[in-house]
């Protein structure tokens, strides 16, 4: 029971600080800097950012708890104390919730705008890299320490920021009926984000084949039978359904878009529901992803 409150924890903490760190920074380079189609205007913005954090801060909170327990077999001062002061995991922990308090605060007493969104962007940034210290990449030993866990940060960075955009996106897509002015800044939005979309998938590819290099090793026939890489199969085939819808909605449903706002169009209502499924189902793929992510944390790798 406590261990898959461990991995319940972890998919929190992963989900919220991707919201932080990804949709943060997607209203500064998706969406204009001010007008009626800024995120300055979107009401839902800074509570999603709050909430993010507040998710974030108590995810981790409970999560250290947790994990001490599993640790020492006991919750007490001493071992908590323990966990805290002499385990990387336990300094990332209280670095990361440290981090998403202050965003928290942050988020409820700046105005909504672009220094609020990259204050925001960049402390669930910082947040978001503390997760090196909660995989695999901080345990390895040798010459190889260092790289294995550059990799796992990075990797985080990446993940997040796709996912936090998706998760921006599916907010932008989701009301019926919007005004041309908002559905032209989802377009241009759509297009922006293709080539920051190509960088984060380009890095998620490099920095997984790095940790698979150490976790799993070259004999993928005998690990096969081993349930960290079959978890680690389903994460590979989730995330290539999340390429695969990105490219379906990147090929129709953006360009048909795009064609009927240059006509002075509205679109009609298929375009964007086929939109609004494609980008909902890339999110709960993402979030699928993620706990598929959480899970291996808690398991042995093969190698």
């Amino acid at each position: 029971m406590i261990e898959l409150a461990v991995i319940l924890l972890r998919l929190v903490q992963y989900s919220a600080a991707s919201v932080l760190m990804g949709s943060a920074l997607f209203f500064v380079y998706a969406l204009p800097a001010r007008g009626p189609a800024s995120a300055a205007s979107l009401r839902w913005a800074k509570p999603l950012l709050i909430g993010a954090a507040l998710m974030l801060a108590a995810g981790t909170l409970l999560g250290l708890a947790l994990q001490t327990e599993m640790l020492a077999d006991e919750l007490s001062a001493e071992a908590l104390t323990a966990v805290v002061t002499q385990m990387d995991l336990g300094k990332a922990a209280v670095a990361r919730a440290a981090l998403a308090l202050i965003a928290a605060i942050c988020a409820m007493v700046v105005p909504r705008g672009r220094t609020l969104w990259l204050g925001t962007g960049v402390l669930g940034s910082l947040a978001c890299a503390t997760f090196g210290w909660m995989g695999h990449g901080a345990a390895t030993e040798g010459g190889g320490h260092t790289l294995h866990l550059v990799a796992d940060v990075l990797h985080a960075l990446a993940a997040a920021g796709w996912i936090g955009a998706l998760v921006a996106f599916a907010a932008l897509a989701a009301p019926p009926g919007q005004e041309p002015e908002r559905l032209s800044a989802l377009s241009a939005a759509l297009q922006r984000f293709s080539p920051v979309g190509i960088s984060l998938v380009a890095a998620l590819a490099a920095t997984g084949l790095v940790n698979v290099w150490y976790l799993i090793g070259t004999d993928v026939a005998a690990v096969l039978r081993d349930p960290y890489a079959q978890l680690l199969a389903l994460k590979l085939v989730l995330f290539t359904a999340m390429l695969a819808l990105a490219a379906l909605h990147r090929q129709r449903s953006v360009p048909a878009l795009a064609a009927t706002l240059e006509t002075n169009l509205l679109p009609q209502g298929d375009v964007l529901a086929s939109l609004r499924r494609s980008l909902f189902g890339e999110a709960a793929l993402g979030l699928a992803v993620l706990a598929a992510v959480a899970w291996l944390g808690t398991l042995a790798p093969p190698a």
